[in-house]
């Protein structure tokens, strides 16, 4: 009886959390910009073996609606062994504000992997406002013009969103999830206690990355962009946003296996454990409500346990709901309810990765 009163506790203060951060996200969506300024951007793009996808990312890059004079776009080959490289000099020829550069050599232990290689591209670019994308990824035509509407002289860094292109029912199931924990992250932006970000739709000023020390000032993490946003937080000089616009979204593909997804999952985890205390009281709640909905069929009387089923879902549907209607997918909601017993299945199983060490494998790379 006991176990069924905390459950229910639970169930309750994660229900209240996710009507609190709704309030943020409404705000994230409501945000206001002027698109009468154009600064000058760079593009910072870090490759390394992504001959099988560079094309498209390169592709969307061109299409921009911006002014050629008013942005660059820098690839970093991270010490690829196949012809990335190549790949994007050939499809570069001619724009002059493109160009490919070999990531430098360090031997600083906080520059290394991806981190180095987009040091390597933000130390040779000249833009008012730094923006990073993966190879992998292909950004909307108004990308640009979205993140510059969106800068004050107090905003110091803006993340965007970044959804996942579904073929089949695992990647529908990914993307759901991409929806549901970014959208967390952008409603603890609207109540200003940013909680993350995601290094393949990010931007930062000039001004905060010299201000903190960029990449070589901040403590090595296999997730960078948490680190990054978590060092200009310190500054504490302005107000990091998180619009929920559809203009200003990157999408990539999802993880074609387990293996895969299971490497992306555990990179996440060890990075995300630097949170802050939102973060944690929400990873809380979500594992013990988790927790209850694999064993509270055993544990609690058969209305209780579907309550608490209902209020699960539900929380997760009023953060879920807004961002797939925003980008017109509303279409994969229906798998909503298989979503909650992946996202379920996983978020169990993610602590047990400390079981296998704390090596991390990403890009050929081990971390």
């Amino acid at each position: 009886m006991i176990i069924t009163i905390l459950f229910i506790i639970i169930a309750l203060l994660y229900f209240a959390l996710h009507l609190y951060l709704y309030k943020g996200l409404k705000i994230s969506m409501n945000l206001k910009g002027n698109e009468k300024s154009f600064p000058f951007i760079s593009v910072i793009v870090a490759a390394r073996n992504e001959s099988d996808n560079i094309a498209r990312c390169l592709n969307s890059l061109k299409a921009v609606n911006y002014p050629s004079d008013k942005f660059e776009v820098i690839f970093v080959n991270d010490r690829s062994t196949d012809n990335t490289r190549e790949i994007i000099e050939k499809s570069i020829q001619g724009r002059n504000n493109f160009r490919v550069i070999d990531s430098d050599e360090h031997h600083n232990e906080k520059l290394k992997g991806k981190i180095n290689a987009l040091n390597s591209g933000i130390s040779v670019s000249k833009g008012e406002l730094i923006l990073m994308t993966d190879a992998d990824c292909t950004v909307n035509k108004n990308w640009l013009r979205h993140y510059a509407k969106y800068y004050s002289p107090d905003t110091p860094m803006i993340c965007g969103f970044t959804m996942i292109i579904p073929f089949n029912l695992f990647g529908k199931l990914q993307s759901l999830d991409w929806m549901y924990l970014q959208g967390l992250a952008s409603a603890s932006s609207g109540i200003n206690m940013q909680m993350s970000c995601i290094g393949n739709n990010l931007s930062i000023s000039r001004k905060a990355y010299s201000e903190t020390g960029g990449y070589p000032g901040i403590r090595y993490s296999v997730t960078e962009d948490l680190s990054l946003m978590q060092s200009v937080q310190k500054q504490n000089k302005g107000r990091i946003l998180y619009p929920l616009t559809p203009g200003d979204y990157a999408a990539t593909l999802p993880c074609k296996d387990i293996h895969e997804l299971t490497r992306q999952k555990k990179r996440w985890f060890r990075g995300g454990l630097k949170i802050n205390s939102l973060g944690y009281i929400s990873g809380f709640l979500m594992y013990v409500i988790n927790l209850f909905l694999l064993t509270g069929f055993i544990i609690a009387p058969t209305g209780i346990y579907l309550l608490m089923i209902a209020l699960k879902f539900i929380s997760d549907w009023i953060i879920i709901y807004p961002v797939a209607e925003k980008f017109k997918m509303k279409n994969i909601l229906w798998n909503f309810i298989l979503f909650e017993i992946y996202f379920m299945i996983y978020g169990l199983l993610l602590p047990f990765t400390f079981i296998t060490g704390k090596e991390i494998n990403w890009k050929e790379r081990k971390l």
